[in-house]
Order: structure tokens, then C-alpha cells, then sequence
């Protein structure tokens, strides 16, 4: 076959070069698309990865809040839980013993300080707890198989409290030894349903682990209160604080505050050195009032 104006032999390699350009515009359009479907298949996967981020993003947020408020949950049980194995530890001990002190803050730089010690064993029923005010009183409970006695130096006098009616040796001392008397007592005669800041404590969380005396202690806080007469109301509602050791659940320290007048501090802060189970002579809990 024969072009106008191309003479014979130069046909084949005018075909060629044709085909040549051809072929290049051909590849050149064929690169154009695949750059364009590249590019679209890019964006597509930029798109379902931003998609998979806020999805996984929005996981992450469920699974941090169901977390935390799980936490929350297991911190309120964690609390209760505490302070019931301490009760539990009280009341099954068959001796107790400590020494400690109760801290009375009225203001920034108005405070006293008194001491006591605890003596207890279960049987023979034995008890002697011996309160020593700043001020130079005291004051001296004890009990015994048959009654518990409290003499009291500000009156000089001895008070018996017989077999069964013998609770008042103690709820009726609570003042008298700045709340001291209805604490500890409280959880070894867990039996009596005394009343005091430790047995009308209700537990809001554990708010920390901290030491005291070197060893690590559960920090609970919450609310107490005291109940008003037989009419049972709950008066003198109260911010209660307690440390209790993590390896052995004694109670180490109880803080009180209660709201107080502008500038003043209604605050008590008592501390036990506590041993739990120790050997106590029956002698121990002799006690005669100074004449």
C-alpha cells in the first residue's frame, strides 16, 4: 500500500513512527489514569484510617470511663471492706494492749494534749483504761468479771456499774476523756452496741495509703455522728478520718472535725500505738483510787 507523497521504502518506517507516537500517547494516557486511581485509592485509605482512629479514639474513651467508674466502685467496697476486717480483728482478739494521746485543737495556736493507755483481755473479762488530762485530771475506768468502776479525780468519787447494766462505765466517760474511752473499747466489746466515732463510722472511700510509724496504713475517710438520746437521731454529724495498719487492720490514728466558728478549729486527733494478743498479768488491772 502506497501513501500520497511517501514514496515506496519509506512507508515501513513512517508506520513505525506513527505507531511509535501512538504507543506513547497511548502509555501516557494510561499513566494519567493509573496516577488519578493511585491518588483516589490513597484517599480512600487516608479516609478509612481517620475513620479507624475515631473509632478506636472513642473505644479507648468507653473503655477509660467504665474503668474509672468501676474503680470508684471498688474503692467505696475496698473501704467497707477494711474497716470490717478491723472489726473483725477486734472483736476475735483474746488480749489487747496500747499507749496514746489525744490531740484537742480549738484554733492555729490554741491545742491540748492528754495520754492514755488500754489494757484488755476477754477471759477472765479484765479491763483497764487510764486517761490523763493536760490539765492534771484523770481519769480511771477498769472492769472485772463481776462489774466496771470509774473513779474520776475532778469528783474524787468511784462509780460502780454492775453486771449487766455496765455500758455507762464507758459511753457515760466519753466526755470526760475527750472521746478516747468510746473508741477502741467500742471494737473490743463489739457485742455491747456502744456507740462512739469508730462504731457510727461510715466509710466513703480509701482516700490513700500512707505510713505511720513506718509501716503503710489505709487512710478512710467518711462521716460520723453520735445519736441523740432513745429518739435515735443522728446529732453532731462529723468528718471522720482513720488509719488502719495494712498488715495487721489496728486502728493507728482517728481524726474528728467538726465545723467550727471563723478562724476557730474543731479538730481531735488521737493515736494508738496498739499490740493485739499480748501476754497482760491479771495483776496489771489493779487499780485503787488515790485517797
Amino acid at each position: 500500500m502506497y501513501y500520497i507523497g511517501v514514496e515506496h521504502g519509506a512507508a515501513l518506517p513512517a508506520c513505525q513512527a506513527l505507531n511509535k507516537a501512538g504507543n506513547n500517547l497511548g502509555g501516557q494516557h494510561y499513566m494519567r489514569l493509573r496516577r488519578r486511581d493511585l491518588f483516589s485509592d490513597i484517599c480512600l485509605r487516608r479516609t478509612h484510617i481517620r475513620i479507624y482512629r475515631m473509632r478506636l479514639a472513642v473505644l479507648w474513651a468507653s473503655v477509660i470511663s467504665a474503668f474509672a467508674v468501676s474503680a470508684g466502685a471498688a474503692a467505696e467496697e475496698s473501704a467497707q471492706a477494711v474497716l470490717d476486717h478491723a472489726r473483725s480483728v477486734y472483736a476475735d482478739m483474746s488480749s489487747y494492749s496500747d499507749t496514746g494521746t489525744v490531740v484537742k485543737e480549738y484554733s492555729a495556736t490554741s491545742h491540748e494534749e492528754h495520754r492514755f493507755s488500754t489494757l484488755f483481755t476477754r477471759a477472765p473479762r479484765h479491763f483497764l483504761f487510764d486517761f490523763y488530762k493536760q490539765t492534771g485530771d484523770r481519769m480511771v475506768i477498769w472492769g472485772d468479771p463481776d462489774a466496771f468502776h470509774v473513779w474520776w479525780k475532778t469528783t474524787g468519787q468511784v462509780t460502780e456499774y454492775p453486771n449487766p447494766k455496765n455500758t455507762g462505765a464507758i459511753s457515760l466517760s466519753d466526755y470526760p476523756t475527750d472521746g478516747a474511752i468510746t473508741k477502741i473499747p467500742t471494737l473490743l466489746y463489739s457485742k455491747a452496741s456502744l456507740s462512739g466515732a469508730l462504731a457510727r463510722f461510715a466509710p466513703a472511700s480509701v482516700e490513700s495509703t500512707e505510713p505511720i510509724g513506718g509501716q503503710p496504713c489505709y487512710r478512710l475517710g467518711g462521716k460520723t455522728n453520735d445519736l441523740y438520746g432513745e429518739s435515735g437521731k443522728q446529732v453532731n454529724i462529723r468528718n471522720l478520718t482513720v488509719w488502719i495498719d495494712t498488715k495487721t487492720y489496728l486502728v493507728k490514728r482517728v481524726l474528728e472535725e467538726s465545723p467550727a466558728a471563723p478562724g476557730m478549729l474543731d479538730r481531735t486527733t488521737t493515736t494508738f500505738d496498739p499490740k493485739a494478743n499480748p501476754a497482760i498479768a491479771d495483776a496489771s488491772f489493779k487499780f485503787s483510787p488515790p485517797k
